[in-house]
């Protein structure tokens, strides 16, 4: 029996800071896109959907309203493709940092709520999430995180012991922290054997500078697509969970782990 599969695509764009609804129409060009690419999942960066560095945080945030997430849904079912979409999100106490996780067949299954918030303008604008998310597609389980979080290994080894074959991170990394794109998400990979997909904003918010570099990375650290930093592109890779089966085949570190913590 063949492993489960899939074909990922990342956007790497900028969108328009503060309007929901060409977002919104960027989106559906972008998942048409995908579509005609035969892309089964197609992420977008941190808070595409709103615009990321605001100073009119919660009055963006509400208008994401149910006619929004209407809108996403019946992109997704009729191009068949399942989303994660980065976005402002009212919730009870103020705003999150989310991503909506969009199944073409199911709507809305599960939002991720930003845990690592960066800085003191994130932390004075948003709440911290407090659970990890994951959802299958294709029989290929998915974890999310959103930016800051992939930072910390303790997030990524959480989602692979949840059984996670494939982390998607929306993000808005920024200049100077390039290092983070072009080493860091190589080493989340290796070290939890499972495949990450990095998906980050281009252009300018405000005084900060996006980095792009979006990169799709496999279970034994080789990048699968990597992208420049100024390049408005849609990039794709297939997933094949037989790829962490081999990369782990001589040793697992989560199974390592675990045995030098029992014994």
């Amino acid at each position: 029996m063949n492993a489960p599969s899939l074909k990922i695509g990342l956007w790497q764009g900028g969108g328009t800071n503060g309007d929901v609804n060409a977002n919104l129409d960027d989106i559906e060009r972008r998942t048409e896109e995908a579509a005609r690419r035969g892309i089964n999942l197609l992420v977008f960066p941190e808070c595409y959907l709103t615009g990321y560095l605001s100073g009119r945080v919660a009055e963006i945030a509400g208008l994401v309203t149910d006619a929004v997430l209407s809108r996403l849904e019946q992109i997704s079912r009729h191009y068949n493709v399942a989303l994660v979409v980065g976005s402002y999100e009212q919730i009870d106490g103020g705003v999150a940092n989310s991503a909506f996780v969009i199944d073409p067949e199911r709507g809305r299954t599960t939002t991720y709520r930003k845990r690592m918030l960066f800085g003191s303008w994130e932390k004075a604008e948003f709440q911290r999430g407090t659970e990890p998310q994951c959802f299958s597609l294709n029989n290929v389980k998915i974890g999310v995180l959103i930016c800051f979080d992939v930072e910390f290994p303790e997030q990524v080894r959480e989602l692979a012991r949840l059984g996670a074959e494939l982390i998607v991170v929306p993000t808005a990394l920024m200049k100077p922290y390039d290092n983070i794109a072009r080493h860091l998400i190589v080493a989340r990979a290796l070290e939890n054997q499972v495949f990450v997909a990095y998906a980050n904003r281009i252009g300018r918010e405000g005084t900060l500078e996006f980095l792009g570099q979006s990169i799709i990375v496999a279970p034994d650290g080789d990048t699968l697509v990597q992208f420049g930093e100024t390049e408005e592109v849609l990039l794709d890779a297939d997933i094949d969970v037989s790829k962490i089966i081999e990369a782990r085949k001589e040793f697992s570190y989560l199974d390592e782990q675990s045995n030098a913590t029992s014994s």
